[in-house]
């Protein structure tokens, strides 16, 4: 008998690869500096197809087009905006940079229609959440943005306070949900603790990006961002694809993250003594 699918739309959107032809010539990027400037090997550790409702993830890179920024968040004035001219790290994307006419182009094939099957599926019947999936570096830019700064283990953000409650803008998910999202990641997870490096923070040190600011407030349902640290599973000199070693951890925390989905998703039970909704 069919598993039925979780009711979740899971959306992946820093894990592809594609370079456009008509851009590869102008790439000063290796394949693997491509790989680690988005969301490495998270095709891989986020495939949940088959599992949920809905699963969505991007095929084209995220120097060439950021599915996660404001169309209008743009270089010079922010060089890792919706098309990128330096990596995180400072390496120089393009020879030549993208044009205002080249970028809205981006736009208009590739961030829009993503955009539009979100809006699209988060309206289906039945669905209960969505989580736009992400990985960070283990040490990354502090927001002063002069620093670098240690990362915990995971990260979930509903652009709320470190309580998942609202602050100076709309939540995308009620704070109660954010706390039994982080429960359960820590009961998953205890295994994985780092002397030192929180298991889970709720907002830090990111809050949620374009997607679920954008997709949340439009929805019922709630949206979280969802960030796993990549020393969970990246080694030192990691390649564009994993090796087989790699896949055999990617798999292992991927059934570790479907546990916690399918306990989340499932539905509220009685307290004993109480009657069960009818």
């Amino acid at each position: 008998m069919k598993q039925a699918l979780l009711p979740i739309l899971i959306s992946v959107p820093h894990g592809g690869s594609h370079i456009p032809d008509h851009l590869k010539e102008r790439l000063l990027l290796s394949e693997a500096d491509v790989a680690r400037d988005g969301d490495t090997w998270t095709q891989e550790l986020f495939d949940f197809r088959g599992s949920v409702q809905t699963f969505m993830a991007a095929d084209t890179a995220r120097v060439v087009i950021d599915l996660n920024r404001d169309p209008t968040d743009r270089p010079p004035a922010n060089p890792d905006g919706i098309v990128k001219t330096l990596t995180v790290d400072g390496q120089q994307v393009w020879s030549e940079p993208l044009s205002d006419e080249e970028t809205n182009s981006l736009i208009e094939a590739v961030h829009a229609p993503y955009h539009q099957k979100l809006m699209h599926a988060s309206s289906e019947e039945g669905l209960r959440f969505a989580v736009d999936c992400h990985t960070m570096l283990d040490i990354g830019p502090a927001k002063d943005g002069n620093t670098w700064e240690q990362r915990p283990l995971m990260c979930i953000s509903n652009r709320g306070s470190a309580g998942g409650g609202r602050e100076t803008e709309t939540i995308t998910a009620p704070p109660e949900f954010m706390q039994l999202f982080k429960q359960e990641l820590e009961r998953e997870f205890a295994d994985e603790m780092v002397e030192g490096i929180p298991l889970v923070l709720v907002n830090a040190p990111f809050r949620g990006g374009y997607i679920t600011q954008l997709h949340g407030p439009r929805t019922d349902i709630p949206w979280i961002q969802l960030e796993l640290n990549r020393r969970l599973y990246l080694p030192a000199a990691a390649g564009p694809v994993p090796s087989a070693a790699d896949l055999e951890r990617l798999t292992k925390l991927r059934d570790k993250l479907l546990l916690v989905l399918e306990r989340v998703a499932a539905p509220a039970q009685p307290e004993a003594g109480e009657e069960p909704a009818s």
